[in-house]
């Protein structure tokens, strides 16, 4: 057979996706939480977890997971069973012994059902005879100025202008098959200036979380995505992401939910000063 000819996955944004990692099985944790409800984890197996706030019966539930570096890992599940659908991501970080808990949640407005919401939590990894770190991972404003080119495919990738400490911006490049799906959305709103947040977990790693929240409001169906929360745990000692989705999508006219896992790799890119000085409308 000529390999030209060989079947191949089709991918859309999880090409470069590293594979799933197991090393936490058998592990137990203890979050001591900042908002005042602690959390126990326990990974029961390779694609199982129990998990519960603490004095609350634990559920088992699949989870997933993945590195960003020798010592810091993202996991995931979703809280089966709930009133509305709630999505977990920890951002498990073991050199300083510190967690970041985001709590994604669809359902919470009645005027966009399909918005997704988001809460942070920060805490610390308890150890029996070990004192507490009193340091968390926080919002931070250092990667304001930074640009970057996402690869997330062989010919899709995506460039993204850290501007703001509430927003982000996405360029649409022309050679990337990215461009015509965004432009679906984007031709309906403004700007493509979205909401997100930038947490620093250490030194050259930040967890970058954007919503599609304003793509959501103004353009709904008539675009392909609908309203995603994306969390990007960035390491710019390596340049690359790993990280997950968390929301819906449109297929064939349907509303169809969503969880991947995805990766990339980026590089820095320059953008024209009417590109990163253009206002933002969303806001005063």
């Amino acid at each position: 057979m000529n390999l030209k000819d060989y079947p191949r996955k089709e991918y859309t944004i999880n090409q470069f996706t590293q594979p799933p990692c197991y090393e936490l099985e058998g592990e137990s944790f203890l979050f001591i939480m900042d908002d005042g409800y602690d959390y126990q984890l326990q990974i029961t197996g390779k694609n199982t977890c129990k998990w519960n706030i603490v004095g609350e019966e634990p559920k088992e539930e699949p989870y997933r997971c993945l590195k960003s570096d020798d010592t810091t890992y993202i996991l995931l599940h979703e809280v089966e069973g709930a009133a509305l659908r709630t999505g977990l991501t920890y951002v498990i970080d073991m050199e300083q012994r510190l967690v970041t808990i985001l709590t994604c949640k669809v359902g919470t407005n009645p005027k966009f059902p399909l918005l997704v919401t988001s809460h942070f939590d920060f805490g610390a990894i308890s150890i029996e005879g070990e004192e507490l770190p009193f340091k968390r991972h926080g919002f931070t404003d250092d990667l304001l100025g930074t640009n970057v080119e996402w690869h997330w495919k062989s010919a899709f990738f995506t460039q993204h202008a850290y501007n703001s400490t509430s927003f982000y911006r996405i360029a649409l490049p022309k050679l990337s098959d990215a461009s015509r799906q965004l432009a679906e959305t984007v031709r309906y709103t403004p700007t493509s200036d979205e909401w997100a947040r930038y947490i620093k977990i250490k030194d050259k790693m930040y967890l970058f979380v954007l919503t599609e929240s304003y793509g959501e409001k103004l353009a709904g169906d008539k675009g392909r995505h609908r309203s995603n929360n994306m969390a990007f745990l960035q390491n710019y000692d390596r340049m690359y992401h790993v990280g997950r989705h968390f929301g819906h999508s449109m297929v064939d006219g349907e509303v169809v939910p969503g969880s991947i896992l995805f990766g990339a790799f980026g590089k820095p890119v320059e953008f024209d000063s009417e590109f990163l000085d253009e206002p933002n409308p969303y806001i005063v």
